[in-house]
């Protein structure tokens, strides 16, 4: 019996050994997440910075020259068709990526989502001097370009609908592209531009105040809101929200505002508490109850 279990386990470790380089560097890169450039060659109008390296510490990203998608790819025993797009905060000047951008897509995978975690370009950043980058214009144009981009892969990714989940900055980006301009141009270039960049679904966790429009012009997605009541800046975006929403009874909405919590709590682990730590079980909750956890 001894014998037997020795030679299985030795067959393990020569089929292990047996992979070529490729495969095996590939199945590393799946793990850690995939990176995809938004543009192949580079952001629109600023193609000769897309080889300038990016800046990180311990919990920050900086100088985004060529922005991007970290995909996190569920078990495709478990996809229940859905992608979400997570940005992270960081206002404007830097990128909370590992606790905004990472941690949420790990947690979303788990669920049997598809995430991808956007670096987008930053308009208030004081480090990168050769990129004079705009909140309104490039931020939320990797935003649009993101949504296309995973539309037009949907049958790569084996998804059916498409949300966004976005943490304080993040959420302004939203505010500017979720509720207008989101129509794709019938007639450009690039067939991923003649997409539309409007979101299936919203997740808006402490959101900023800029971009959110004085009126929708036409039925806002469905949408998933919190904050904490000391954090007043975002409850009183989620104010303005859900009276904007009220003009359209029929489109669901639901708010959660937390006692207590301050900002930037992320996913929530770091708090002492409990309902700062359990604020993903209800966005998981509102993801089963709507539908988009369903297995097809």
């Amino acid at each position: 019996m001894g014998a037997c279990f020795v030679a299985r386990m030795l067959a393990c470790v020569f089929a292990v050994l047996s992979l070529s380089p490729a495969l095996a560097a590939e199945t590393i890169t799946q793990n850690a997440g995939v990176v995809i450039p938004l543009w192949d060659k580079g952001a629109p109008g600023f193609e000769a910075l897309r080889d300038v390296p990016e800046k990180s510490g311990d919990w920050w990203v900086r100088g985004v020259n060529n922005p991007s998608l970290t995909v996190f790819r569920p078990d495709p025993a478990h996809n229940s068709g859905t992608a979400i797009i997570v940005l992270p905060g960081g206002g404007h000047e830097n990128l909370v990526f590992n606790s905004e951008g990472v941690k949420p897509s790990r947690f979303l995978q788990a669920q049997g989502v598809t995430a991808f975690a956007l670096k987008y370009r930053l308009g208030r950043e004081s480090d990168n001097p050769k990129a004079d980058y705009d909140i309104a214009i490039h931020g939320a144009a990797d935003l649009r370009r993101a949504v296309r981009f995973v539309r037009a892969h949907a049958a790569e990714y084996g998804i059916e609908r498409i949300g966004v989940m976005a943490f304080s900055a993040g959420g302004e980006l939203v505010h500017m592209t979720a509720f207008a301009g989101f129509d794709g141009e019938a007639t450009a270039a690039d067939p991923v531009d003649r997409l539309s960049a409007r979101p299936d679904f919203i997740i808006e966790v402490y959101p900023g105040p800029l971009g959110v429009p004085e009126r929708f012009e036409t039925a806002p997605p469905p949408a998933f809101f919190l904050t904490a009541h000391d954090d007043h800046g975002p409850v009183a975006v989620l104010d303005r929200l859900s009276r904007l929403y009220a003009q359209w009874p029929d489109v669901p909405i639901e708010t959660h505002i937390l006692a207590a919590g301050g900002h930037a709590f992320n996913m929530g682990e770091r708090s002492t508490l409990r309902s700062v730590k359990d604020w993903p079980s209800r966005l998981s909750d509102w993801l089963i109850d709507r539908g988009y956890l369903s297995v097809p």
